[in-house]
């Protein structure tokens, strides 16, 4: 009876603790390094995995490499899995990690959103309302797409300041099916970058761990 019970806690703690993740898209992500330019290396390509109907989670994979992050934003956390490439190729998983809240690198009190075109926009930050100049500036080319706009992030900062950007721009914004065609980062200490995210492919892959 004693190894009955155990048995039965077991199995409901592997279902009640389970994850499943589905994916149905995938991107091509391409960075580059505007300024300034460094060695001859200054862009670097990685894929996206999306569930087109689910915004709460997406999937990086780093160029060609084995090793893949999911980030969900409604656990808040990040997770790491290798592809094992066997006769059977299977996802290992490596890590949990929650997301740091405990700092910024950059201090954002006012945000402000300018409309340069139709589905373009400008997110300007500054650090307080007194502030004259800006410490961050984000230009967003969108699309109207039929799924809410899924919040990645792609620029070397933290979740504060990637949530921030994200809540004032979709509170300019007329609805939230939009996709990021681009996103033109200029970090204000000379460096600029452009984060780019197309070549999309129709895929079915589903990972489920515990």
């Amino acid at each position: 009876m004693k190894k009955l019970f155990l048995s039965f806690v077991l199995l409901f703690s592997l279902f009640v603790f389970s994850q499943e993740y589905q994916f149905d898209k995938k991107c091509v992500s391409n960075s580059t390094r505007i300024s300034p330019k460094i060695g001859n290396k200054n862009s670097w390509k990685s894929y996206i995995y999306f569930n087109s109907s689910n915004n709460n989670y997406y999937m990086n994979q780093r160029n060609d490499d084995s090793y893949y992050y999911i980030t969900d934003n409604s656990l808040k956390e990040v997770i790491a899995l290798q592809r094992i490439n066997s006769e059977k190729p299977y996802y290992s998983y490596l890590d949990k990690k929650t997301f740091d809240y405990s700092y910024s690198e950059k201090e954002i009190g006012k945000i402000i959103i300018k409309e340069l075109a139709e589905d373009e926009f400008l997110v300007q930050c500054f650090v307080n309302d007194d502030s004259k100049k800006t410490n961050l500036e984000v230009k967003f080319k969108l699309y109207k797409s039929k799924t809410p706009m899924i919040e990645i992030r792609f620029m070397d900062l933290g979740q504060i300041i990637h949530k921030k950007i994200y809540d004032s721009l979709k509170e300019r914004l007329n609805g939230n099916n939009f996709w990021i065609l681009y996103a033109e980062v200029d970090y204000k200490n000379g460096y600029k970058f452009l984060f780019e995210f197309d070549d999309c492919e129709e895929i079915a892959l589903n990972l489920k761990f515990n």
